[in-house]
């Protein structure tokens, strides 16, 4: 049985990772390493809310950073992730005792912006 310290560490992994943006954006660098300006670029988002992504992500354990003279590159952590072994799978992302598979395809998830919500006007 996992203790509740070790619970909430991959809760926190989770949590990391449970957003469409960060999932577009590890699908992205299961493929290698990459600077923000590119991620956002890829990710079609705004650059402050890239970098903000990516901190939650490093903050988590799920990412390292390194400079590259004005640029800062973003990797998945080698303790966290394990390249793919076959051509369908990117990779598998070890978060606790779950695992995550990022599989191969042509274009990155798509990001869903959940159910639209109505407008209730005040009736006269």
């Amino acid at each position: 049985m996992t203790d509740f310290s070790e619970a909430r560490k991959v809760a926190a992994l989770l949590a990391a990772v449970a957003e469409p943006t960060r999932l577009r954006v590890l699908w992205q660098l299961a493929k290698g390493p990459e600077h923000v300006g590119r991620l956002a670029e890829v990710i079609d988002i705004p650059m402050v809310n890239m970098s903000h992504h990516l901190g939650v992500m490093r903050q988590a354990g799920v990412l390292d950073d390194a400079k590259d003279g004005r640029r800062v590159i973003y990797k998945l952590r080698a303790d966290v992730f394990t390249p793919g072994t076959s051509p369908d799978v990117l990779g598998v992302l070890a978060l606790g005792s779950f695992r995550m598979v990022l599989r191969a395809k042509p274009e990155p998830p798509p990001v869903t912006t959940g159910a639209k919500t109505r407008r209730k006007t005040a009736k006269k």
